[in-house]
């Protein structure tokens, strides 16, 4: 085995990343935005009607039946896996650029495709126990298909409002959407262009998964799992926003993740990054001229390959600072060629909302700074590649 020419590499990146951390741990979160007393007042006031008229509400315009099943089937179809559900989020952007929530969705669900496909890619499957990556899979696959069934039907219905020029959100209870959310986009659809939409929109999803995925025992089992430490341990769970060229990509680190604080402190940040600074353009232009795999050679080609390139002789090292070494690249894998077993429910009703002076409280834009994501990233990934060359190693030794 011949030792690495570049291990200067690992004993470089990955300590200046660890050093550069803590500055920004420490940095103060900043109120971006936050609700006026107006605001509050009205939104206190629609609540309580809607709150008032939601017992035995029931449908009798054949308009309406036909809405209802209409939003269904097509939420059905547009939820068959990842892929389909990136789709259907920029699709609906493109069509009403006002919804700044559905582009945010589009680039968080990419994400999670990359996520999934990790789990079968590079280094993870010789890490990680295979029933633990079926797990983390699930895990992944069942959230983000709970996220967009609660979501597009709430997209749908202001897509027909918005047709039709008047308010359709009453219909918002046939499809277990919180009472919460019924209130907001009445006040977006009444004109209120404040961040108060995408805000709630981050609090209502996150708040929907927390019971029926967050809390449950299947999640806190996979916890618990030392492999599932070790992969938040190495730091692999970036959310990138591609900025070309690739050196420049914006994001952020997802840590904490069975924390709601966290989650929705993650989304209001990913939101100030797109839409509050200059980045949404060359995010945009990304996600346009280039269609969602789930392999991570959607956004880097250079680095990573769809397609598996067959291992001879004794594991070699691959990384280089921020690139691969000549004629290496990282397999990542096309979601749908490594992932058949998709979450079509059940789905359960999202009904978190039950104190609306205590939410009204909590609905604010806050940000807070975060690291270079491109070196974290890499930081990362030559982590994981260390790791993996080690495990490699001592399986040799082993064999001898």
């Amino acid at each position: 085995m011949r030792r690495s020419k570049r291990i200067y590499t690992k004993l470089t990146l990955i300590p200046l990343h660890i050093i550069i951390r803590p500055f920004f741990t420490v940095k103060k979160k900043k109120v971006i935005w936050e609700l006026n007393a107006n605001q509050k007042q009205q939104l206190q006031r629609k609540w309580n009607k809607i709150f008032e008229f939601s017992e035995g509400l029931s449908i009798t315009f054949q308009k309406d039946k036909e809405l209802i099943e209409r939003i269904k089937r097509e939420t059905s179809l547009n939820n068959k896996n990842n892929i389909t559900r990136t789709a259907a989020y920029l699709s609906f952007y493109k069509s009403h650029p006002e919804v700044h929530w559905s582009f945010l969705a589009h680039m968080v669900s990419r994400n999670a495709g990359y996520f999934m496909t990790d789990l079968k890619g590079e280094f993870l499957p010789d890490l990680i126990d295979r029933s633990v990556i079926e797990e983390l899979y699930f895990m992944l696959e069942k959230g983000n298909s709970m996220i967009f069934q609660d979501a597009y039907p709430q997209l749908l219905l202001y897509e027909e409002s918005k047709r039709r020029n008047i308010s359709l959100f009453n219909l918002c209870k046939f499809f277990n959407v919180s009472s919460f959310m019924e209130g907001i986009w009445e006040m977006f659809f009444d004109g209120d262009r404040t961040p108060l939409l995408p805000t709630a929109q981050i609090i209502n999803e996150q708040s929907h998964i927390e019971k029926h995925l967050i809390r449950t025992e299947q999640f806190h089992k996979l916890q618990n799992q030392i492999s599932f430490k070790l992969q938040e341990w190495l730091h692999l769970s970036q959310i990138l926003f591609p900025v070309m060229p690739i050196n420049n990509t914006i994001g952020d680190t997802m840590q904490g993740f069975e924390t709601i604080e966290k989650r929705i402190m993650l989304g209001q940040n990913l939101y100030v990054m797109l839409f509050q600074h200059n980045n949404f353009d060359p995010v945009y232009n990304f996600a346009e001229n280039n269609q969602h795999t789930g392999s991570r050679s959607d956004y880097d080609s250079v680095v990573f390959a769809a397609s598996k390139k067959q291992n001879t002789g004794s594991p070699k090292e691959k990384l280089s600072l921020f690139k691969t070494k000549k004629n290496q690249r990282l397999y990542s894998p096309k979601l749908e060629a490594v992932w058949n077993k998709n979450f079509h429910g059940p789905f359960h009703s999202s009904d978190w909302f039950s104190n609306p002076q205590k939410i009204i409280s909590q609905i604010r834009l806050v940000s807070k700074p975060s690291s270079q994501i491109w070196m974290a990233y890499w930081a990362g990934l030559h982590q994981i590649e260390t790791v993996y060359l080690l495990i490699q190693y001592y399986r040799l030794i082993k064999k001898k």
